[in-house]
C-alpha cells in the first residue's frame, strides 16, 4: 500500500511512500519547508481504495482455488 502527500495549497503531490512514517516525513518536511512549519489549508493524505476480493482478476481466483483444492486434497490424502 503506497500514500501521498497532497498541498493543495501549493498544488504539489510528494512521491509515493510505503509507510505512514514515511508519510509523515513527507509532511513535515514539506510544512518546514515551505510554510513555516504551519499546518496548510488543503492538505489530505491520498490512499489507495481498500482491497476487494472482486478486484481479483478471474485467471488468478480460478488458479488459486484449483491450487488450494490440490493441497486439501493432498493433506487428506497424507491423512487416511
Amino acid at each position: 500500500m503506497s500514500y501521498r502527500y497532497r498541498c493543495d495549497q501549493c498544488r504539489t503531490t510528494s512521491p509515493p511512500v510505503l509507510t505512514r512514517g514515511a508519510l509523515a516525513d513527507e509532511r513535515r518536511v514539506h510544512r518546514r519547508q515551505f510554510h513555516g512549519g504551519h499546518i496548510p489549508d488543503g492538505e489530505r493524505v491520498i490512499e489507495p481504495e481498500p482491497f476487494r476480493f472482486t478486484d481479483v482478476p478471474v485467471g488468478q481466483l480460478i488458479v488459486g482455488t484449483f491450487m488450494i483444492v490440490i493441497v486439501l486434497a493432498g493433506i487428506m490424502a497424507r491423512i487416511l
